[in-house]
């Protein structure tokens, strides 16, 4: 299918089209111790004793008894009460399986649209893609929004997000809306949400230039 082709079929695709004999198509333009207190020394009780003849050879000198050393009690250390392990970001972020991420907010439902489905696989075919081989976040539903790990890792190429701020997902990244950017290998998008898109025509065709662009340049 040519470009030119797939974004009419984006554009018109719930319109009939008639062509006028004559008319010309316009071209489509291609977007984170306490001491003890030591006892008084043990000393030996007086005792009176009989005068004793002074030997020939001076007498040695009295043993005092040494007071017994007291040996000094340890305290036990006192260790601090471990609190539980923090949890790894996104620890419970959904494993990605394609090179394709796309990040939608329906608060009411799970799943997307029928009709937002619709049209978003048809402008991603018009790029050569699908959503067969696109990993869907509805972030409303999300038990751990921290998707810091996940993209460091490089577990995804592409990251598409319909009206979601990447500051949700604890991604401090600027981007305008409808301009692809590379960041550390991996390429972001930030577009309106889907059912804004579909109804404006101008929007999905600038949509549509910003995943050409994308899908070109990567």
């Amino acid at each position: 299918m040519s470009s030119a082709s797939a974004l009419y079929q984006i554009l018109y695709q719930n319109e009939t089209l008639f062509r006028l004999e004559g008319s010309i198509v316009p071209e489509v333009l291609e977007n984170l111790v306490v001491d003890e207190p030591e006892r008084d020394p043990a000393t030996a009780p007086i005792q009176a004793s009989a005068p004793v003849q002074a030997p020939a050879t001076a007498p040695a000198a009295p043993e005092v008894p040494q007071p017994i050393a007291k040996s000094t009690p340890k305290t036990p250390a006192i260790l601090p009460n471990p609190g539980p392990a923090p949890a790894l970001p996104n620890a419970d972020f959904p494993a990605l399986l394609h090179s394709i991420l796309i990040l939608m907010d329906a608060p009411k439902q799970k799943e997307m649209a029928a009709s937002e489905a619709l049209f978003l696989d048809n402008i991603l075919k018009a790029v050569g893609h699908s959503v067969e081989k696109a990993d869907i976040l509805n972030y409303s539903f999300l038990k751990g929004p921290d998707a810091r790990k996940v993209l460091s890792e490089k577990k995804t190429n592409f990251f598409i997000t319909f009206g979601v701020p990447l500051i949700k997902l604890h991604l401090d990244l600027l981007l305008m809306p409808y301009t692809p950017k590379l960041v550390d290998g991996v390429w972001f998008l930030l577009t309106d949400p889907l059912h804004i898109i579909e109804a404006d025509r101008t929007l999905k065709k600038k949509l549509w230039q910003a995943l050409q662009k994308m899908f070109e340049m990567s």
